[in-house]
C-alpha cells in the first residue's frame, strides 16, 4: 500500500477539521454508520472525534488523508484511527459503499487491565502513520470481517434483544482476527509495552467513571491512580489518545444525552446532574462534542 505526503497545495481540506458527534452513549458505546454514496462529496466532512473508528469500503475507491500524508483505499482495506486524529477522504470511484464503527474507549478498557482490551486500544491510540492505520487483509480474513461488518449493521439496525452486548461481541471478534493476523506476519501490531503501567490509568478511569458528576480536579484524579499530576497528564493521553479532562467532558456529555431521552427531561436539570457546575461551559462542551445545542437536540429527540 503506497502512502505518500500529501502536496502542501493540497492541505487545506486541515483548515475545515471538524469535530465529529455521533451519539455515543455509555448506554449505547459503540455506533454503526453505513451507506451508498453516488455521487458528490463523502460524509462526513473532515472530521476528528472523541472516539475510536474502524471502517472499511465494501465497494469503490477513496483517496485517504490523515494529517500530512494520503493513500488509496481499495474495497476491503481497513481504517484505524483513534480520538483527535484529523482525517478524510475523497471519492475516487462510485458508488462507494461504506461502514464505519465508532466506539467508546470503554468498550475496550472496561475489559480490565489484566485482559488485552487495554492493549488493543494502544492499537488505535499511539502516535503511527497511514502506512499503519490502513490494513489490506488477505481474502479469506477480508471475507470473514465483511461478514462481521454486515452482521454489525443489521445488528445496530434491529432493536432486538441483547443488542449492546452483541454489537460490542462482534466489534471485539473483528478487532482480535485482525490484529491476530498483523502478528502473525510478525509486524508486533500492538507494539511493545509501553513506557508506563497500564494500572494507574485503570484507576484513573475508574476514579472518572465513579465521580465524574462530582466535582473533579487533577489532584484528584492523580491521587486516585497513584501518580503524580504531570505523569497522569502524560500517560492518560499516551494510553486513550485524549486528556483525561476530554475524558471527563466526554462522560459528563454522554449522560446528558442519556437523561435528556427521558420524558420530560430539562436540560438544566440534566447539566447539573451529570456534573456541570457552569451553564455556559455545559452549551459549550454539549455544542462541542454533539454537533448542536441541548435544547436543540431534545427537539430532535422528540421529533423522533
Amino acid at each position: 500500500m503506497k502512502v505518500q505526503q500529501t502536496k502542501p497545495t493540497e492541505l487545506a481540506w486541515l483548515l475545515d477539521v471538524t469535530d465529529s458527534r455521533q451519539p455515543l452513549s455509555e448506554l449505547c458505546p459503540v455506533w454503526v454508520r453505513h451507506g451508498i454514496v453516488h455521487s458528490g462529496p463523502p460524509v462526513p466532512h473532515p472530521e476528528r472525534h472523541p472516539y475510536c473508528e474502524f471502517s472499511t469500503t465494501l465497494e469503490g475507491v477513496v483517496i485517504s488523508y490523515v494529517e500530512r500524508e494520503q493513500a488509496k483505499r481499495l474495497p476491503g482495506d481497513m481504517f484505524l484511527a483513534g480520538p483527535d486524529v484529523p482525517h478524510w477522504a475523497s471519492i475516487a470511484n462510485y458508488p462507494l459503499h461504506f461502514v464505519t464503527v465508532y466506539f467508546l474507549p470503554s468498550v475496550l478498557t472496561e475489559m480490565g487491565p489484566e485482559s488485552d482490551g487495554p492493549r488493543i486500544l494502544r492499537r488505535f491510540t499511539r502516535r503511527q502513520s497511514l502506512a499503519q492505520r490502513l490494513l489490506r487483509p488477505p481474502p479469506e480474513l477480508r471475507a470473514r470481517l465483511f461478514t462481521l461488518f454486515e452482521t454489525l449493521v443489521d445488528e445496530f439496525e434491529g432493536n432486538r434483544f441483547g443488542r449492546e452486548l452483541r454489537l460490542r461481541t462482534l466489534l471485539v471478534e473483528q478487532l482480535v482476527a485482525l490484529l491476530r493476523w498483523e502478528q502473525s506476519r510478525g509486524l508486533h501490531a500492538l507494539g511493545n509495552e509501553p513506557d508506563f503501567e497500564w494500572r494507574p490509568i485503570a484507576k484513573a478511569l475508574q476514579y472518572l467513571r465513579e465521580h465524574f458528576t462530582e466535582p473533579i480536579y487533577a489532584h484528584h484524579v492523580a491521587r486516585a491512580a497513584g501518580v503524580s499530576p504531570s505523569c497522569l497528564r502524560a500517560h492518560f493521553h499516551q494510553a486513550i489518545g485524549m486528556s483525561w479532562v476530554r475524558y471527563l467532558q466526554s462522560c459528563r456529555i454522554h449522560r446528558v444525552t442519556v437523561l435528556l431521552n427521558h420524558p420530560g427531561a430539562r436540560v438544566t436539570e440534566a447539566a447539573l446532574a451529570a456534573g456541570f457546575d457552569s451553564l455556559s461551559h455545559f452549551n459549550a462542551a454539549f455544542r462541542s462534542f454533539m454537533g448542536v445545542a441541548p435544547t436543540a437536540y431534545q427537539r430532535r429527540i422528540g421529533a423522533k
